[in-house]
């Protein structure tokens, strides 16, 4: 999935790996047909939600139930995975698995972000993480690079509630801000800052260009994507098919890898890794990794 040997993986995703249950079973057969139809008629079901900034009340909604948890569980750090994250059925490397917990691809998307972590961000002096949520990300950076700076932007003011409490929960100083991803505003990155999204910039659509020039500008060391990218889906597999039309009907993150491979061939970036981990939710895959930086003059 990533590219890489088991001995070379962090130990932060090793004792994900074996302390959460991670057994599977591929379903083949009629079973695996079923699921395919399902996903399908999910995909064109007419009350599907689509993507976009009439949705920023939903997601306060949404994160201010993990906070009312956190605050009532006496800061459980369990109590900030968002409720989405626990589909039976997954995407699994080109399958369906029927899988053994409900916090598998939670777990999962853990032991990935932190190989991640460690791969691009183990020589940057802050991190920050736009569309950052109810926080797990910079709470896993805090935990992984205690000497980090870190600061988690997000649309909702709940996200900026939680990620107060989660500071005082982990004992590191975390900025918070209210961030509209559609419309940037200035925010000074600082020198030797990592940028990081994970299933935030799919809410974009097709209007990711302000925010990306607002990078651009910032001339981050390094920027870091866990993303559903539409693109890398192969034509001719069924499989993929059913995947990108939910992704398409939601409205979800499309055009940006391209953006990218159009700015790599200007000389203006240099996209260091594109990789399809194959982990997914039941519907859509949404863990690409993508990973790119500004060329100046100095790192030319």
């Amino acid at each position: 999935m990533l590219g890489t040997t088991a001995d070379r993986l962090p130990p932060a995703s090793l004792r994900t790996l074996a302390n959460d249950d991670l057994a599977f079973e591929v379903l083949s057969g009629d079973e695996r047909e079923r699921q395919l139809l399902r996903a399908l008629r999910g995909a064109e079901a007419p009350d599907l939600t689509v993507s976009g900034p009439h949705r920023a009340a939903d997601w306060e909604r949404g994160w201010n139930e993990n906070l009312r948890a956190f605050e009532n569980e006496a800061l459980e750090p369990a109590t900030l995975m968002p409720k989405y994250n626990r589909h039976r059925v997954l995407r699994l490397q080109g399958e369906y698995v029927r899988v053994a917990a409900a916090e598998f691809e939670y777990a999962a998307y853990t032991a990935i972000r932190h190989h991640v972590f460690a791969s691009w961000f183990a020589d940057v002096d802050r991190v920050v993480e736009y569309g950052c949520g109810t926080g797990t990300s910079l709470m896993l950076l805090a935990q992984q690079f205690p000497q980090l700076q870190l600061c988690g932007l997000d649309w909702a003011p709940s996200s900026q509630a939680i990620l107060a409490k989660l500071a005082t929960r982990v004992g590191r100083a975390i900025e918070a801000h209210r961030f509209d991803m559609f419309e940037p505003t200035p925010l000074e990155l600082g020198p030797r800052c990592g940028v990081f999204t994970s299933a935030a910039m799919e809410q974009l659509g097709d209007r990711f260009e302000p925010l990306l020039q607002h990078w651009l500008a910032q001339d981050p060391a390094i920027c870091v994507h866990l993303e559903p990218i539409v693109e890398q889906y192969a034509e001719n597999s069924l499989f993929d098919e059913v995947a990108r039309r939910y992704h398409e009907r939601r409205g979800y993150l499309r055009g940006f890898l391209p953006r990218l491979r159009e700015l790599a061939a200007q000389r203006r970036i240099e996209l260091v890794e594109v990789r399809r981990t194959g982990l997914g939710s039941f519907f859509h895959e949404g863990y690409t990794l993508v990973v790119w930086r500004p060329i100046t003059r100095g790192r030319a």
